[in-house]
This record gives C-alpha cells, sequence and structure tokens, in this order.
C-alpha cells in the first residue's frame, strides 16, 4: 500500500494532475507481481492466500481509482519459479526466465490508454495447467 501511495504520488508530481479527458499522456505503471494464491489457495494456506487476494483486490481498486487519471496499475501472477537465462531448467521451459518477466513488464508500460492489461499470468512454457 505505502509502495502504491509514494509512487502515484511522484508519478502525478512528475506529470500533473491532469486526467486522461482532459487530454493528458499516461503518467506511468504500476505493476503488482501476485501468484496464483491470490485467486485459490490450498488446505492449510488461507492465511497465505487472503494476503496475496488482497494484493489483487488493491490493484483492482487502485486500476478503477487511477486509470482515467493516466496510471496504468496491473495485477501479474508469476506461476513459477522466476531464474536467471543460464538456469538449464529455464532454457527448458520448466521454470520462468527473469529477463521474460522483464520484457513483459516492458511491454505493459508501454501500452497505450486506448488499451491497458489489468492481470496477466505468467507461466512457465511446461507448466501442466
Amino acid at each position: 500500500m505505502v509502495f502504491a501511495q509514494e509512487s502515484i504520488k511522484r508519478m502525478f508530481a512528475d506529470h500533473g494532475d491532469q486526467t486522461l479527458a482532459d487530454g493528458a499522456e499516461k503518467k506511468g505503471t504500476l505493476i503488482f507481481t501476485g501468484t496464483l494464491g491470490a485467486l485459490r489457495c490450498s488446505a492449510e494456506f488461507a492465511s497465505y492466500g487472503a494476503s496475496r487476494a488482497s494484493v489483487r483486490q488493491l490493484a483492482q481498486a487502485l486500476a478503477r481509482e487511477m486509470s482515467g487519471k493516466g496510471i496504468h496499475v496491473v495485477h501479474t501472477i508469476a506461476n513459477g519459479r522466476i531464474a536467471d537465462a543460464d538456469d538449464a531448467d529455464t532454457r527448458t521451459g520448466k521454470h520462468i526466465a527473469a529477463e521474460a518477466v522483464g520484457k513483459t513488464y516492458l511491454w505493459l508500460h508501454g501500452q497505450q490508454p486506448t488499451l491497458w492489461t489489468h492481470e496477466l499470468d505468467l507461466r512457465p512454457a511446461q507448466e501442466k495447467f
């Protein structure tokens, strides 16, 4: 919550408080990285699931509040281990490559206000789901 508040303050300080309806440009992108626990969790993981779900709900509320003000809010679900590209399991698609996550986040940031992604699952290629 504090991260979001401070980031939004900075975006408004750097780009003003004009809305998209008034012709403002995109002010920035706020990305929350979650896990599948935000959607459902296993037995004995209720506290973990509740904490991840609260991050997802925060992202949804902020997206509704900030979208028209030019701030793109995204919740990603990283459903797998994120590892360096030199990891053998990353090269074969068993793990998520950190570089691929970075490129995806840059792609999200590059989206224009005509269409914004709000939620996105990031999964290793070999995941059985």
